[in-house]
């Protein structure tokens, strides 16, 4: 009879002890989004790629695989002048789903502004137009920290699903 009480009273607490620690959880995961959009805004590249762990991956919305947190910060100094500098974005999480009390997958809808008129190979983007992107981040809490472990992007296409932004801020 009291092994039963027992077990019932150590899931209870386990419970009551992960749902804390959950929320505590998805406020910091949440504040590193919105860190990383302020960098990016800021188009401090440095920073922006910090939040990744050190073999880390993203692959980004044209499906290129960049992988380990130099190579990320590598790539986004080469497109930083020509391709990222000219925009701003906003961040918006989704959606937040702990897989265990270290893991964590996030969704996040991505709006991404032209600030000014810039070209990319095989397009022109002018001031104002915006691109929408769905991204799913897989953090990993290591040392107490949240960081990236595996990130990707996908362009929203707007003919067939389209999408609004939440607003400019």
């Amino acid at each position: 009879m009291k092994q039963p009480i027992l077990t019932s009273m150590f899931l209870l607490f386990a419970t009551v002890l992960f749902a804390q620690t959950n929320s505590a959880d998805e406020a910091a995961i949440k504040n590193i989004k919105q860190q990383m959009e302020t960098a990016w805004n800021k188009h401090d590249w440095e920073k922006f790629s910090s939040y990744f762990t050190d073999d880390g991956t993203l692959i980004n919305f044209v499906g290129q695989f960049w992988q380990g947190r130099k190579e990320i910060l590598t790539h986004f100094n080469e497109l930083g002048d020509c391709c990222l500098s000219p925009t701003s974005l906003k961040f918006d999480v989704k959606n937040i789903r702990f897989i265990t009390p270290s893991i964590a997958i996030v969704y996040t809808d991505e709006t991404l502004y032209a600030d000014k008129d810039y070209d990319v190979p095989f397009r022109t983007y002018k001031k104002g137009e915006t691109d929408y992107k769905m991204l799913t981040d897989v953090f990993v809490k290591t040392n107490n920290a949240w960081k990236i472990t595996a990130a990707q992007l996908t362009l929203i296409n707007q003919v067939v699903s389209p999408h609004q932004a939440s607003g400019k801020e």
